[in-house]
């Protein structure tokens, strides 16, 4: 058995192939499903399932394409409202892949269709798949959907899940979650990549509150502001994004064509370095430097995804940079 971590740097997500034997399956897949499918061909590994913790509201997932191309089935709660094709997951559903065996707990709280997943081996609980639910000194938040379920109902969801299950969990148990600091699906999240369930009952922070109404408080007081993209990213999600072969190249614009653009409204985004943008700029262009970390997440505060986006760069390789942090927050449609 091996687990292999993909992570998005400028999204902190986290996803996993597990394998076992010469199967495999993808836990929460990026959009770009490319380095996946080159990491089962050199490993001789057939897919055979593609998870989902949750319906992601802060990346657009790889899902659908990278069902497509593998042929493998997507898994995901029955409780998500998912249009694309999928098999229903549900709590307390066993998978077997190769020698070993993955579990499904439905940990709803971070979102309503959020679950967990067991990796066992010999019988014996090795590793979980936590998604959005635990995280490395922090948990999910709970306010991150557009639902008749208030945020504060979905905090005692969160409660009854982390405490009711996932803390009875063996304290030596791994824990993998799908994201790292810097993601705005938690508040606290540590830089470390994993952790154990015994770890976090000692240090996190929020697992210290063991009184349900002070926890649901706590979860819904001083919340950073949510991303406007965020529910654009769980529609996209539940239906299956397009594939990325199927959007075409970004195209160098004439002025005419920028002038034209201009003046219908488009967003004119400047990649280039700070000191290059003060040094002179495009009148009422808005500046988000490639080269931070946090380009993505801004992008997703302050790039409007109904109009037209108009680069400016330095470099072709730039133009790729910005195009690939779009396509994995929804903003750049067919």
């Amino acid at each position: 058995m091996h687990i292999e971590r993909f992570f998005v740097a400028g999204l902190a997500h986290a996803s996993y192939v597990v394998a076992s034997g010469h199967e495999a399956v993808v836990v929460d897949p990026e959009r770009n499903v490319e380095g996946y499918l080159d990491y089962l061909a050199k490993n001789g590994l057939e897919l055979r399932y593609i998870f989902l913790t949750h319906s992601h509201g802060d990346f657009v997932a790889g899902h659908a394409e990278l069902s497509a191309r593998s042929c493998a089935p997507i898994l995901i709660s029955e409780s998500a409202p998912a249009t694309f094709p999928h098999c229903d997951l549900k709590d307390g559903d066993r998978i077997t892949l190769g020698s070993v065996e993955i579990e499904v707990i439905a940990t709803p709280g971070h979102s309503p269709d959020s679950v967990c997943l067991c990796l066992l081996k010999s019988g014996a609980l090795v590793a979980l798949f936590s998604g959005d639910t635990l995280f490395a000194g922090d948990v999910g938040r709970p306010d991150l959907r557009d639902l008749d379920v208030g945020a504060r109902e979905l905090a005692g969801m969160l409660y009854d899940s982390l405490f009711g299950k996932l803390l009875r969990l063996p304290a030596e148990i791994k824990v993998y979650p799908a994201h790292g600091e810097g993601s705005l699906c938690g508040r606290k999240i540590s830089s470390t990549p994993f952790t154990t369930i015994g770890e976090e009952a000692q240090t996190n922070w929020a697992l210290q509150l063991n009184d349900r109404a002070t926890f649901a408080e706590a979860m819904v007081a001083n919340l950073p502001e949510r991303p406007p993209y965020f529910a654009r990213s769980v529609a996209i999600n539940l239906r299956g994004a397009p594939f990325l072969s199927d959007f075409p190249a970004l195209a160098h614009l004439s002025a005419a064509e920028y002038n034209q653009l201009k003046k219908n409204g488009s967003t004119i985004l400047d990649v280039r370095p700070g000191p290059l943008f003060g040094d002179g700029h495009a009148a009422n262009s808005l500046n988000i430097g490639i080269a931070s970390p946090s380009f993505s997440v801004w992008s997703g505060f302050f790039v409007n995804p109904d109009l037209p986006i108009v680069l400016v760069v330095e470099s072709g390789m730039q133009a790729q940079q910005a195009q690939v942090s779009w396509h994995a927050l929804g903003l750049i449609r067919l």
